[in-house]
């Protein structure tokens, strides 16, 4: 081999070695370790949950004498939940290169003690708020459903709906000023629905944070969200195609000239379907007067739908490429629950989102009058 070639062959090795070093470091600085001890667990089997915007990974854990150990791989700062026997569940974030603690009793996991976090006191003061805002509203639903069951005036418990996520709102945006350098906080923003619920203030509180957690995983997903839920803010003018129940393709500009709530629904969604008589109210109040309904259905096997809106007698346009989540629109759209919709007006334009009962009923009447 002559001096050039030797040359040229060790800058090589050198270059392949340097690459290989810094993949194995990487991946040390990817690890996570925990240890975790839980007295009356005994010998049983604990599913763990890493919950991450790629994709959730699950896994399975097999205790001894109420001693179990994890080690895997995390991509930046990511929430994971511990599922034991009986239903009981505790969840925490988890860093790369941490090692975690997690020490208590099976009969009092709300006093476990959560060590090698940074992230944890983020997160216990988020989860302490959202325990009591879910206990608000569960109390709230089951007075709905028992004033429905009688029949009787719903309105006072409708408003208490009303006050709960003005509520929610506002501990939000309490959390985003207290913690905006905290990976826990997009995904707090993201997950509490505030995304598609509230597009103006998602995207002013991703504003607000950090690079650092605008670098997380969720902060990245969550940068993603505020982009894609730009295409259905208000003022925009949204148009698409999809198969409708024939497999002929439909176009929304289509419809140009007509007021149109596209409603994202699927027939295994127990709120869309309770939702459906108020929209068949509505559609056969104003149909005549230039109203249309497009359902975009999330659901994947074409017998459940058509058997839905026959069920439900859904008599307006409905189409869908019957992908389920993986739905294009929903995709482009950035839905991430159902129902979600967004009324649009004759030019075209959004000019409300999800308004459903009475306060869809009142929109119609104003745009209508």
């Amino acid at each position: 081999m002559n001096r050039i070639n030797q040359r040229n062959y060790l800058k090589l090795f050198l270059v392949t070695l340097m690459v290989f070093t810094q993949g194995i470091a990487l991946a040390q600085n990817d690890k996570i370790e925990l240890n975790i001890e839980i007295k009356g667990l005994g010998n049983g089997k604990v599913m763990i949950r890493q919950a991450n915007p790629e994709g959730a990974k699950f896994d399975s854990l097999n205790a001894e004498n109420n001693i179990l150990q994890f080690k895997g791989i995390a991509k930046g700062p990511l929430l994971y939940n511990l599922s034991f026997p009986g239903g009981k569940y505790l969840s925490f974030f988890a860093a790369p290169n941490e090692k975690i603690t997690v020490k208590g009793a099976l009969d009092d996991l709300k006093s476990v003690k959560i060590a090698g976090s940074i992230h944890q006191p983020a997160w216990r003061a988020w989860s302490s708020i959202w325990n009591h805002l879910h206990l608000y509203a569960g109390t709230i639903y089951k007075k709905l459903d028992s004033i429905e069951k009688a029949k009787g005036d719903r309105r006072f418990y409708m408003d208490k709906l009303k006050d709960w996520d003005r509520i929610m709102v506002d501990s939000v945006d309490a959390f985003v000023k207290k913690f905006p350098a905290s990976p826990v906080t997009p995904w707090v923003i993201d997950s509490r629905f505030v995304v598609y619920l509230y597009p103006d203030k998602a995207e002013l509180y991703y504003g607000m944070l950090t690079d650092q957690a605008k670098k997380s995983p969720f902060g990245i997903a969550l940068g993603r969200s505020v982009a894609i839920n730009s295409k259905t803010s208000i003022g925009k003018r949204p148009d698409f195609i999809q198969p409708d129940t024939a497999g002929k393709l439909f176009k929304l500009s289509s419809l140009k000239g007509k007021v149109v709530l596209v409603d994202f629904w699927a027939s295994w969604c127990g709120p869309c379907r309770k939702e459906n008589p108020n929209l068949v109210k509505a559609y056969a109040a104003y149909h005549n007067q230039g109203f249309e309904i497009v359902g975009v259905s999330l659901d994947d096997k074409k017998q459940n739908w058509l058997k839905a809106i026959a069920a439900d007698k859904l008599t307006w346009q409905h189409v869908s490429d019957l992908k389920g989540w993986k739905n294009e629109l929903a995709i482009a759209y950035g839905i991430k629950s159902v129902p979600t919709s967004f009324l649009i007006d004759a030019s075209g334009k959004i000019i409300a989102k999800d308004l459903r009962g009475e306060a869809l009923e009142n929109k119609l009447k104003e745009l209508f009058k």
